[in-house]
C-alpha cells in the first residue's frame, strides 16, 4: 500500500500544548455541580477587527489574529520543541497525519468579548430551567487555550498576551507526547509510551543540547538514598513482568507500589538505551518496532541485544544509582536551519476552512459534553464553512469539512452532497471517505435489507472509497472494520491484494480484537478458515478481559468446524 513520505514536522497544534493550559477541567462529567469549559466561540468579522493572517510550515496550518511578528516568532519556537522532541524519539514512533494540523492564534484582547458572547449563549440555552425542569448544576466556563481531535486530524486554539509572550516560554506538553505514541500505529506497547513521557518530564528545554534531569526513581527520597548509597536494596520487576501486554497489566495495576515500580523502570529502560548509546540504542529502537507488531518473548529480545532477560535486570540495577544522581545529554546532528515562515493576509479559503474546521470539532466536543448548548457551536460552525462555499469555493478540503460538519450535526442526509464531490476530487482527508463509504452501505442495506450477500457491483462504490482511505494517514481502525463487512457480505472473494490489504489491517490493529474479528469473518467466509483462526489466536493474546477471550475462543471453534468450501470467483481488481 502506498504511503506518503514523511513529513518534516509533525503535529504543531500538539505543540502548544505546553502553553495551554491542561484540558483537564473540561473533562469532567457535566453531572453533580461538575465544571464543563467549553471551547471558545470566535467572534464574527467585522470592519474593525484585526485581519486573520496565515503561515504554513511542514504539516500545520496557521490562521492567526495575532500580529505577524508574534505568529512568527510562535511557529518559529513550536518548531524548535519539535526538533528537541526527534531528538528524544524518532519520527517513525509518533503519530503521522496527512491532513494538516490547524493552529489558531488569537490576540489576548479579543478573549473578553467572546467569553461574554459564549455566555449569552448559555443563558439562552437554559432559559427553560424552572418550566419544569430542574437548575442546571453545571458550572460553565470558557477554556482560554484548548486542543480538539478528530480521528485523522487535530487542531488548537490559542490565546496570547502579544504584550508579555516570550516565545521561549513555549514547550510540548507530556502528555500531549503521550498522544503522538498513542496514536501511532500499529499501536505502540504501554511500557514504551509510559517510559518516553516520563523521560520528557524530565527534560530541561533551555539546555543544549536537551538535557534529562536526574531520573526520580519511586520518590525523592527513595532517588535521594540511591544516590548516596549504589548498593541500597531496590526491587526491579522481571523483563517479563514489564513487557507483558497491557491487558496482562490490569491485573496489577489497583496496586499503587507495583504500578509506580512499573513506571519508573519503563523510565530507566528508555534512558539505559538512550545513553548507552550506539549498537544499543539501536537495538532498543528496532525492539520497540517489533513489539508494536507483537508480544515480546525473551527470545525476541535476545536477538536484538544478544543477551537475556535476567541480564538485562542487572544491567538496569547497575544504572539506577547513576540514573538518579546525574543527568543525560542527547547529543545529536546539528540543528538544521529553521526554515522561512511566510506570514500574509489570509484568503477567505484560509479563513473558512481553518476556522470551520476548529468550530466543528467544537461543536462536537460540546456535543459530547453539554448537548443544549450544541446548537450555537453548529450554527457558527456551517456560517463559516457556508460562506466560502456561498461564494462559489469549491476546494475539496473545504467541502470535506462542510460535510463532516453535517454528520457532526447529525445531518446525514445533508452530507453527502459535500462528501460525494470531496472524495470524487481525491481528497487528503480519511475520516470523508470513510463517511461516504459508510453512508453509501447504509443506503445499500435500506435498499435491499432481506439480501444475504450483495454483487461486487452493489459493494464497488463502498469498496473504493474505503481503500484510497488505506493510502492516507493515519490508518483508521474503522475503515478495515467496514472494508472486512463488505468482503463478508459479497457474493465475490476478494483478489489475492484485497486479501492482503485486510490482513494488513488485522496486523496494524493486532491489539484491537475488533479489528481481528471483522477481518477474520470476512477471510473465513471466502474459504481462508485457518488464516482467520490465526488471526483471532493472535487477537486472544490482546484481549482485556475474559468475555471478549470467550468470544474469540468461540469464534474460533466455529470458523474451524465450518466445512471449508472454494473461494468464489474472484473480484474485478479494484483501485490500485
Amino acid at each position: 500500500m502506498k504511503r506518503a513520505g514523511p513529513t518534516p514536522w509533525l503535529g504543531l497544534a500538539l505543540l502548544l500544548a505546553g502553553f495551554c493550559r491542561p484540558l483537564a477541567a473540561a473533562e469532567v462529567s457535566a453531572a453533580g455541580g461538575a465544571t464543563v469549559e467549553l471551547p471558545p466561540m470566535m467572534v464574527e468579522e467585522s470592519v474593525t477587527s484585526a485581519p486573520w493572517l496565515y503561515a504554513q510550515t511542514g504539516d500545520t496550518e496557521v490562521l492567526s489574529r495575532c500580529s505577524p511578528s508574534t505568529t512568527r516568532r510562535v511557529v518559529e519556537m513550536l518548531l524548535t520543541q519539535r526538533q528537541l522532541l526527534r531528538r528524544l524519539v524518532p519520527d517513525e514512533f509518533l503519530l503521522r497525519m496527512d491532513v494538516p494540523a490547524v493552529c489558531v492564534l488569537y490576540a489576548q484582547d479579543l478573549k473578553q468579548a467572546v467569553s461574554a458572547e459564549i455566555q449569552r449563549e448559555l443563558q439562552a440555552a437554559d432559559g427553560g430551567a424552572g418550566a419544569g425542569r430542574p437548575a442546571r448544576e453545571t458550572h460553565v466556563g470558557i477554556a482560554p487555550n484548548m486542543r480538539l481531535n478528530d480521528r485523522d486530524m487535530h487542531a488548537a486554539i490559542i490565546y496570547i498576551d502579544e504584550a508579555e509572550f516570550e516565545g521561549f516560554s513555549l514547550s510540548i506538553s507530556p502528555g500531549h507526547v503521550r498522544f503522538l505514541l498513542r496514536g501511532r500505529v500499529p499501536e505502540l506497547p504501554g511500557w514504551l509510551a509510559d517510559g518516553i513521557e516520563r523521560a520528557w518530564r524530565a527534560a530541561d528545554f533551555q539546555a543544549e543540547p536537551l538535557t534529562l534531569q536526574p531520573l526520580v526513581w519511586i520518590n525523592a527520597g527513595e532517588s535521594d538514598a540511591l544516590s548516596w548509597d549504589a548498593a541500597r536494596p531496590r526491587a526491579l520487576l522481571p523483563a517479563i513482568e514489564l513487557f507483558a501486554p497491557e491487558a496482562v497489566q490490569l491485573a496489577v495495576r489497583a496496586h499503587p507500589r507495583h504500578l509506580e515500580t512499573r513506571l519508573a523502570q519503563a523510565e530507566l529502560l528508555v534512558r539505559w538505551a538512550l545513553e548507552a548509546g550506539g549498537p544499543t540504542r539501536a537495538a532498543f529502537w528496532q525492539f520497540a518496532a517489533r513489539a508494536a507488531e507483537a508480544p515480546v518473548t525473551e527470545k525476541t529480545f535476545e536477538e536484538h541485544f544478544g543477551f537475556g532477560y535476567s541480564e538485562l535486570r542487572d544491567r538496569l540495577s547497575d544504572y539506577l544509582p547513576q540514573a538518579v544522581r546525574r543527568s543525560l545529554r542527547l547529543d545529536s546532528d546539528p540543528r538544521p536551519a529553521a526554515p522561512q515562515i511566510e506570514v500574509e493576509r489570509a484568503t477567505p479559503n484560509q479563513i473558512a476552512r481553518l476556522r470551520g474546521e476548529w468550530e466543528r470539532l467544537a461543536s462536537g466536543y460540546v456535543q459530547r459534553r453539554l448537548p443544549q448548548v450544541r446548537e450555537p457551536y453548529v450554527a457558527q460552525a456551517r456560517r463559516t464553512l457556508r460562506r466560502a462555499f456561498d461564494a462559489g469555493d469549491r476546494d475539496p478540503r473545504l467541502l470535506a469539512a462542510l460535510g463532516l460538519c453535517e454528520i457532526e450535526a447529525e445531518n446525514e442526509a445533508g452530507a453527502r452532497q459535500f462528501l460525494e464531490p470531496a472524495v470524487a476530487a481525491g481528497v487528503m482527508r480519511p475520516r470523508a471517505h470513510f463517511e461516504l463509504a459508510r453512508l453509501r452501505f447504509a443506503e445499500l442495506r435500506r435498499a435491499a435489507p432481506e439480501a444475504a450477500a450483495y454483487s461486487f457491483t452493489q459493494l464497488a462504490p463502498i469498496i473504493e472509497p474505503l481503500r484510497h482511505a488505506l493510502a492516507q494517514a493515519p490508518p483508521l481502525a474503522e475503515v478495515y472494520v467496514m472494508l472486512a463487512e463488505a468482503w463478508e457480505r459479497c457474493e465475490v472473494a476478494p483478489n489475492t491484494g484485497e486479501f492482503a490489504e485486510l490482513e494488513k489491517g488485522a496486523r496494524l490493529f493486532a491489539q484491537r480484537p475488533s479489528v481481528a474479528v471483522a477481518i477474520a469473518r470476512a477471510i473465513a467466509r471466502h474459504g481462508r478458515n485457518s488464516r482467520a483462526t490465526e488471526l483471532l489466536a493472535t487477537a486472544a493474546g490482546h484481549a482485556a478481559d475474559e468475555d471478549t477471550r470467550a468470544l474469540l475462543a468461540q469464534l474460533r471453534t466455529e470458523i474451524t468446524a465450518a466445512s471449508p468450501r472454494p473461494a468464489g470467483n474472484q473480484a474485478p481488481a479494484g483501485p490500485p
